[in-house]
């Protein structure tokens, strides 16, 4: 057994891309090695009925109910949903039998086979270090089998930014005021694209020009735009013939509230209009991140610019969004360094 144990785990290996083929020899023998002093005892499969009532529905169920009582999205409890029945399902035991090797199994899975990004482990891990935990908390479980599981570490990306030349190229290429608009209040608030779709008209003070946003979390925030905004939001609304409260709505009759899937299509339209925009990645987050960086290159304080993002994080403001100029570096030498 243990030889058909080891071939059928050097082939996985292979496929999953992690070993080449000239190397399945060594990675035998290796594992001969290690496996040396252990005995492999096959689990047989159960045929008989199990004593133990399967709950694991009915916990799942219960889970969501109770982020829902927190105050949870239903975008959050709908991805906590399909992340954890996915895991549910891959592991296929009653959730009182399901161990932190069969956790590991799952993740190791996904990594290697499904090819998941680190972010995407980590989201996946996260989902069930809370699910598990709150099962345990509520004496649901004996014990908390995801409480070993260690998050792994992301490679921090500076995404890319607009310059100031390609903002103007892309409000050039807008065709209407309902696209300068958005445009426009993407920019000058750094709103999150699910942020801008839930605004209604009555959240907006135009006088002072700020906003009232509900972001991650259900939190409330305000957030501030500029005077380009304010004249084409005015301008847009003033075309409008529906009675919809929601400040940005399809051109389609019934003019529903636009979705984020929406506003990036909007965005796609714009950019594929000017040749010279061919090769700007052009999308909600991308407007967000150059303002907390143009800010930043402007000698705003991170705390200033982590408080206008709604960031809780410092660290969030600094490794994601701060693509920090050079210049502004060598300024800072001048002005701090004696």
């Amino acid at each position: 057994m243990e030889e058909n144990v080891i071939n059928d785990l050097v082939l996985q290996f292979e496929i999953a891309g992690i070993i080449k083929t000239e190397k399945i020899h060594e990675t035998k023998l290796l594992i001969y090695m290690y496996l040396g002093n252990y005995k492999l005892i096959k689990e047989e499969a159960r045929t008989g009925l199990s004593t133990k009532i399967d709950c694991t529905e009915e916990y799942l169920r219960q889970y969501l109910i109770q982020m829902k009582l927190d105050g949870c999205t239903d975008a959050s409890i709908a991805n906590y949903k399909n992340n954890l029945q996915n895991m549910l399902d891959y592991i296929n035991k009653n959730i009182i039998e399901i161990s932190y090797s069969d956790l590991k199994g799952y993740l190791a899975y996904g990594k290697l086979f499904r090819k998941w990004k680190d972010r995407t482990y980590n989201s996946k891990l996260i989902c069930m270090r809370s699910f598990f935990g709150w099962l345990y908390e509520e004496d649901m479980l004996p014990d908390n089998p995801a409480k070993k599981l260690k998050e792994t570490k992301v490679e921090r990306r500076i995404g890319p930014t607009l310059k100031a030349e390609q903002r103007e190229e892309v409000r050039c290429a807008c065709k209407n005021e309902m696209e300068l608009a958005l445009c426009d209040l993407l920019y000058s608030s750094g709103i999150r694209v699910s942020e801008l779709c839930r605004l209604n008209i009555n959240d907006v003070d135009f006088s002072d020009m700020k906003a009232i946003v509900y972001g991650k979390g259900r939190k409330e925030r305000e957030v501030y735009f500029n005077g380009q905004a304010k004249v084409h939001l005015e301008r847009y609304l003033k075309s409008r013939t529906d009675n919809n409260q929601a400040l940005f709505v399809t051109n389609q009759k019934p003019h529903n509230r636009v979705s984020s899937s929406t506003v990036r299509n909007i965005l796609k339209r714009i950019k594929n209009r000017d040749n010279d925009l061919a090769a700007v990645k052009l999308t909600p987050h991308v407007f967000r991140r150059t303002v907390g960086t143009d800010m930043i290159n402007k000698g705003a304080p991170l705390e200033l610019v982590a408080e206008k993002l709604g960031h809780v994080q410092l660290d969030t403001t600094k490794q994601c969004y701060a693509a920090i100029a050079k210049a502004t570096v060598q300024e800072a030498h001048r002005k701090y360094v004696p």
